[in-house]
This record gives C-alpha cells, structure tokens and sequence, in this order.
C-alpha cells in the first residue's frame, strides 16, 4: 500500500491505525498537497461482502454530514474494484483516551467545554436522523490539546446507522439472524448490549460513561470480559463519585452523569441540546465553545443556500434518493407499524423467498432482480402454475425478469415504529404485459400482508 496513488489523487505515506476490519493510512492529495487521512479494508476482508457493506454505509452516512465537530468528509470510491475507499481529513491531535492517559481526569469545567461540543455534533447528527452508536473516547480527537483552543472533533461512523432511513446490506438476504448488539463494550447503552433497537438516547448513554470517565479517571464499570461488562451495563448501578475518591466534582453534576447513565432510555435526558444546557445550570455557569478557525473545516461540498446561511452550523443536508420516472413501472405505497428490527427481519425474509438477486443498496432503499421461476416437470394448467410460482412465504413468483426496488423510510420522527414503504416493480425486458402487471399487483399486496403479519 504504501507509496500507491488511491483514486488517482492520494498518494499513501504511512499507516496510522488499523481496527478490526480496517487500516487508516496518511495520504496526500497530488494536486493541492494536502494531507488526508483514507480509510480502506484489511486485506482479508477485501472478498467479505458485509465487510464491505459496513464501509460503504460508513462513505454513505459521512458524505451527507457536515458539521465542524465532525471529521469532515473529502472522497469516496465506494464500488472501486479493489474494496471501498474513503478519504477524510487528517486531524492533528490527541483522541481523548489519550489525554485521559495522559492527565488522569479532567476539571469539570474543561471535561464541560468538550462536552458542549460532543453535544452539538451529536445534536445535529441526531436530528438529521443518524446515530452515532459508538461514542468512546479513541472516536474523540482533541485538537489544540491542552490550550484554551481545545477543539473536539467526532470520528468513525462505522458502525452508525440512519434511523430515518433503514438498510439491508447485499448479503443479509441470507442472514436471518437478529441484530446483534454493536459497539464498545465499555461504553455500550443496556438496550445496545442486549442487541435491541436504540435511539439518540442510546448515544446519551454513551456520553454519559465518557463523562464519568473524564471527572472521575476511571469508566463505571471495569470488568475482564465482555460479557461482564454488557451485565453490568444492563443491571449494575455506577459506583458513586465518593466511592471513586472524587471529592472535587459538584453533587448536581454528578447527577447529570448519573441520569446519562439510566437503564430506561426515557429516563435519560431526551437529546444532547437538553444535557448540555442541564450540564451548564449543574455547572453554574455558561460554557463557551473554543473560537473556530478555517484550518481543518475544509469542506468540498456546495455552500448551502443564502436564506439558511444564518442556521449553517446545525443545518445537515441529507440528498433524498430520486425515484426514476418509467411509464412502465407498477408503484405501491403504504405503511407498516412495528419495530425496526422486526421490520427488517421481515422485509428479508420477504426478498430471499422472492428468489431475489441483490443490484444495489444504499441505505432506504435496495434494488433487486427476480429471476424466472423453475420450469414446471409433469403437471400443466393453472394449479402447476400457481405450485410453480409460489415459494414458502406465500408470494407468487414472476414469469420473467422483473427489477424490484424497495424503499423505506419514516417519515415522522414522533412515530418511531411507522415505516413508509415504496415499492417499484419494472420489467426486464421493458414491456409491461397484462399478466406481469396482475402478479406485480399480487407481489405488493403480499408483502403488505407479509408486514401486517396476515
């Protein structure tokens, strides 16, 4: 790797890190000599598709946020022959488990200045419908460390999700199992740890262990393993400040870190704006962020328009997936009621029985081609034509290749188990026969039954 030129443009120089299914190498860009930071698979992950999959959702959430307390997002090639590639800024600084290392723990007044910005990052990822899904110190760069410049910029989404838009990787039509819980042990929400669906709050959670671990010096729970620690998340209450020998924070900010840090989602703060502004009343005094420089905010996305200039640092542009206009295409809408680990359990087991071959997924929406159905041996008539075409969800087979583009998403966040459905058949061979247009009706009006659990 090193001393190739990526995409054409960034030449590799050294490597920085390497997780579980990627390295992070130091690049520079050719033509403007800019140092970057890319992001690609470990080798032995290169031939995985869910491997690729996890960093193609990673470049898919990333290009569409931005905010200057995010690591900001430069080029992608999330189809390119050799594996997914992306490029970022390159931070300069100490990620926060670092400076913990190095300082022990921090002054609640300076663990609060970071905290304000963890929270406006995360305010606006929130809002724009992502969840972060594992805040930990290592995915915190401290940038000016130690200078009243400290300036906290949020890294690695690569295990984030949109909760507004769902995503049925290429190879989950074969994979039938539950969501399995995702993140650092350490730092994971009770309902995370028990492989559930989490919200913004599930992020609060999170915030609210590094919080404790910056005043204090020490994580909640400390445990060997990781089935201790997922236990103790789930079950144990956090040692109190006292029992950690920390006399310097006040008694109402603990109480803030203690309500981060409740079991039930609801009976933590209800988003980041809110812990924030307690965290400032617990404090007793107002906590201004650093002033910001242009140095590493570079961005190579289009100025948004003048009329939202004045709410650019929270305002989060997310591109809606353009639906294709085709005479010949059958399109059906309507809506299901039910968690989103159900829902995705069902949409795929709906489109392996369909015998579907996956085209693209992005997240809300994946394309897939069906296939014709097997040819019928002895019996003829109706009956082998219904027997033929029926697989053991129920649905109807087509007679011929069909593409079929499903697309899901909620479209009100106060209802959080409400999923729009769109679903668009086209034929294979761009004609729309009678016949096809009767089993694409019979398609849609099963998988309707199939979410309403008919």
């Amino acid at each position: 790797m090193l001393g190739r030129v990526l995409l054409g443009k960034y030449r590799v120089s050294r490597l920085l890190d390497q997780g579980g299914m990627c390295k992070i190498w130091l690049a520079r860009q050719i033509d403007i000599g800019r140092e970057v930071v890319v992001k690609v698979l470990r080798e032995q992950f290169l031939s995985q598709p869910k491997a690729r999959e996890f960093l193609r959702r990673e470049i898919h959430i990333l290009s569409r946020f931005q905010h200057a307390n995010a690591v900001s997002y430069y080029d992608s090639a999330p189809n390119d022959s050799d594996g997914p590639v992306l490029v970022m800024e390159y931070l300069r600084g100490l990620d926060l488990s670092m400076l913990l290392h190095r300082e022990g723990r921090l002054m609640p007044e300076r663990a609060g200045r970071l905290l304000m910005q963890l929270c406006e990052v995360l305010a606006a990822a929130h809002k724009a419908g992502i969840v972060h899904r594992d805040i930990k110190p290592g995915n915190l760069m401290v940038l000016h460390p130690c200078t009243p410049q400290e300036t906290l910029k949020l890294m690695d989404f690569g295990l984030a999700k949109m909760s507004s838009l769902f995503y049925i990787g290429a190879d989950d039509l074969s994979d039938f199992s539950l969501p399995a819980a995702s993140g650092t042990p350490e730092y994971i929400a009770p309902e995370q740890a028990r492989g559930r669906d989490i919200d913004a709050r599930g992020d609060l959670y999170s915030v609210g262990v590094v919080l404790y671990e910056m005043l204090t010096g020490r994580r909640p729970f400390e445990h060997p393993t990781a089935d201790a620690l997922l236990d103790a998340h789930a079950l144990d209450a956090p040692p109190t400040f006292t029992e950690r020998g920390v006399t310097h924070v006040p008694p109402p900010v603990e109480a803030i870190v203690r309500a981060c840090l409740a079991k039930q989602p609801d009976q933590r703060p209800r988003d980041a704006t809110e812990l924030a502004q307690r965290y400032e009343v617990a404090l007793g005094k107002r906590l201004s962020a650093p002033r910001r420089s242009s140095s590493g905010l570079f961005s190579l996305r289009p100025p948004l328009p003048a009329s939202d200039k004045a709410d650019s640092s929270s305002r989060v542009p997310i591109t809606p997936l353009p639906v294709a206009a085709d005479r010949h295409a059958l399109r059906q809408e309507f809506e299901a009621d039910m968690p989103e680990a159900m829902a995705m359990l069902k949409l795929k087991g709906f489109l392996h029985d369909l015998g579907s071959q996956v085209v693209e997924t992005v997240p809300g929406m994946i394309r897939v081609r069906l296939g014709e159905p097997e040819k019928p041996k002895k019996k003829s008539g109706l009956f082998s034509l219904l027997e033929r075409g029926e697989r053991k969800s129920g649905v109807l087979q087509l007679a011929s290749t069909t593409d079929l583009e499903l697309r899901m998403e909620r479209r009100d966040p106060n209802q959080r188990t409400l999923l729009h459905i769109t679903l668009i058949m086209r034929p294979g061979n761009g004609m729309a026969s009678l016949e096809w247009r009767t089993r694409c009706q019979k398609i849609g009006m099963d998988l309707k039954a199939y979410l309403m659990g008919r």
